[in-house]
């Protein structure tokens, strides 16, 4: 009986998270799709070396990867300009400082955040 109970429970929880998470999703692919896709592609697929001019840094392939870091670490890379060992990055703009492109000037909360996360992770899995 108490098997039913906790499958019963987890389903109710799951059941009343999932429109919430499809939810953060959507709205993450409108900020991912208005800010970030310009430099790392529709899908997170980042440009492969073959198209990247002599000289230019290459852009960071996210599918599979950032989609999964930790919070702390993905709001210090897309706020800061940080990447996942903490070193500056020379490209990535710190949203903190410039706000978004799309609303103009908007600066990303938790939320936007998390939504940006949870729609990263409709390009795959963890890698």
């Amino acid at each position: 009986m108490s098997r039913y109970l906790v499958s019963a429970a987890t389903i109710a929880f799951l059941a009343g998270t999932m429109p919430l998470m499809a939810q953060n999703a959507t709205a993450g692919a409108d900020l991912y799709n208005d800010n970030c896709a310009i430099c790392h592609g529709n899908k997170g697929e980042g440009y492969p070396k073959e198209v990247v001019p002599d000289g230019a840094v290459r852009i960071k392939k996210l599918a599979g990867d950032s989609a999964y870091w930790d919070f702390a670490v993905f709001k210090a890379a897309v706020v800061d300009g940080k990447d996942d060992h903490g070193r500056p990055m020379r490209v990535m703009p710190a949203f903190a400082k410039t706000g978004l492109y799309e609303p103009p000037g908007q600066m990303l909360t938790d939320d936007d955040l998390k939504a940006i996360q949870a729609y990263m992770v409709t390009f795959g899995p963890k890698k």
